[in-house]
């Protein structure tokens, strides 16, 4: 008798999910419907009488492709041997797509030693063990596939057809706008952000390039539309890893400058899935896209934004040498807002700024000019004192090597102690279910046993992976690593000028706050930096 261990995998489409959601409900009809007649299944089936069971259910995600975090989490189960019989309402619930579907019933779940049921299906993978599932089985794939890439085929004229007639699907709305109160699909004037939109549309069109747009914006201290957003939507996670230091930009006030849908239009189809079910999406091309004009209220008329375009295309970028590369290109950074500096070339004596103190006038950042020789003659002094401590640097590593053999030595005889132990708790775990098969030990013994073993069983396998973890760490921290930067300083030791190749070998950054005061973060890891600060 096989000992199960029962995954219940439940799945519900998207069309479902918005459906219950309309209705008010919590969890939808679909997800009890699918839950109980699994459940009445494993009731009726006297082999499966005080198994283990675990629930697995993706509320709201496609069947044609298996990037589900349910389905994901149930596979994991299967691979550490907590899952081995999976249970499903019928195929479709499980996936599909017939290709990948079948490599499951065909290929992965007999390889792992997983027994596959599906109860609308009659199908149970038992009955064709050493064979496939037969042209029924096939046949059913083939139709849930063809029937996913049809309803996406109709999903999509039904949104192509609500484009057409003006209705709004997109996600987040233009900076300026907001959502109808009672109109679904439509947009209205959000009157706070509107003013700002006018305004920059009017700068514009007095022959102010986005720049200088961009620095009046931040002189009166307008939110920039994240920051805007995240006022009136402070629980949304949209711009929340943004810097708390955000500005305008050339970019932001360029991005206002061209949206249509500020003169009443609602612009649609802007880009397309690459695949059904598929997550990728591509860009469509502006003839390809669909523009209604006249759907809501206009911020600003359709003559001020096609003027505006005139103006956009009139303004040619400054040009500040920073697309060539040079020594300390994006390594040089402000010890203020930590942001890249700008590189100017082309003066007698090249220099950085702060663009963040350029667009706001912040007091935060310097504003003066940092210049280039100043940092090349700190950085290269820094690098001279490190190449003469390498031979005391090596000496201290392989002296710290010899220290993290011992470790390991010492972890991986632990390892070895525990995994005897582990070894023999399944031993004894199989000699538990010999003898309550021979009849020799009652259930309720045989129950207790079971639990006992099972939880000793997890205890050693949650030792042994700490243990593991702290040897892998202590591998990380090898001769490898030690070589790794003793190969750089053998390399560049003798060099009689700094390079940019020098540079990324060995920093990560260099912060600046002014020309004297200058900040050099190093590639190395932590046990590097503590032996260098011992030094």
């Amino acid at each position: 008798m096989v000992d199960y261990r029962l995954g219940k995998y439940i799945r519900l489409s998207q069309a479902d999910m918005d459906l219950s959601r309309k209705e008010g409900k919590t969890e939808s009809d679909s997800i009890a419907h699918q839950r109980d007649l699994i459940n009445r299944f494993i009731d009726s089936h006297p082999e499966f009488a005080g198994c283990p069971q675990s629930e697995f259910f993706d509320d709201g995600y496609s069947g044609t492709n298996f990037d589900r975090p349910s389905f994901e989490k149930l596979l994991e189960k299967i691979k550490t041997g907590e899952i081995n019989c999976v249970i499903v309402k019928d195929f479709s619930r499980f996936g599909r797509n017939y290709i990948e579907l079948g490599d499951y019933l065909e290929r992965i779940f007999p390889f792992l030693g997983v027994r596959f049921i599906s109860v609308n299906d009659q199908y149970d993978s038992n009955d064709y063990k050493g064979t496939t599932g037969g042209l029924d089985v096939v046949m059913k794939n083939i139709v849930y596939d063809y029937y996913s890439k049809d309803l996406s085929v109709k999903v999509k004229t039904a949104k192509r057809s609500k484009m057409k007639r003006g209705e709004y699907l997109g996600g987040h709305v233009p900076y300026g706008l907001r959502r109808h109160e009672t109109i679904k699909n439509k947009l209205a004037i959000d009157p706070e952000a509107a003013v700002v939109v006018k305004q920059i549309f009017d700068y514009a069109l007095t022959g102010m390039n986005a720049a200088a747009i961009a620095k009046r914006l931040n002189e009166d201290k307008i939110l920039t539309p994240g920051q805007y957003y995240l006022q009136h939507h402070p629980q949304s996670k949209k711009f929340k890893n943004s810097s708390s230091q955000l500005y305008w930009t050339s970019y932001n006030v360029l991005n206002v400058l061209r949206q249509e849908m500020y003169y009443g239009a609602v612009v649609g189809h802007k880009r397309t899935a690459l695949t059904v079910g598929g997550k990728h999406t591509a860009a469509v091309p502006k003839e390809e896209q669909i523009i209604v004009e006249g759907m809501h209220e206009a911020i600003i008329s359709k003559e001020v934004f096609l003027e505006a375009q005139k103006v956009i295309r009139k303004v040619k970028p400054r040009n500040t040498g920073d697309d060539s590369p040079h020594l300390f290109r994006g390594i040089v950074r402000c010890g203020s807002c930590g942001r890249v500096l700008m590189y100017y070339r082309k003066a007698k004596r090249p220099y950085f700024v702060c663009a963040y103190t350029k667009q706001t006038n912040t007091a935060t950042c310097y504003s003066g000019k940092i210049y280039e020789d100043i940092i090349s003659e700190t950085v290269w002094q820094a690098l001279q004192q490190f190449f003469t401590m390498s031979e005391k640097l090596e000496k201290r590593l392989q002296k710290r090597q010899s220290s993290l053999g011992n470790e390991q030595e010492a972890c991986a005889l632990q390892i070895a102690d525990l995994q005897r132990k582990l070894d023999k708790a399944n031993t004894d775990k199989f000699a538990n279910i010999d003898r309550y098969m021979a009849g020799s030990m009652d259930k309720a013994t045989y129950l207790k046993k079971r639990e006992e073993l099972t939880s000793q069983i997890e205890q050693l396998e949650k030792q042994i992976a700490a243990l593991e973890n702290k040897a892998e760490e202590l591998r990380a921290t090898d001769s490898s690593e030690v070589s790794a930067v003793l190969k750089p300083v053998h390399q560049y030791e003798k060099a009689q000028s700094l390079t940019r190749e020098m540079i990324l070998a060995f920093i990560k950054a260099v912060y600046v706050t002014d020309n004297e005061h200058i900040e050099i973060e190093w590639n190395f890891s932590d046990m590097f930096k503590q032996i260098l600060g011992n030094s």
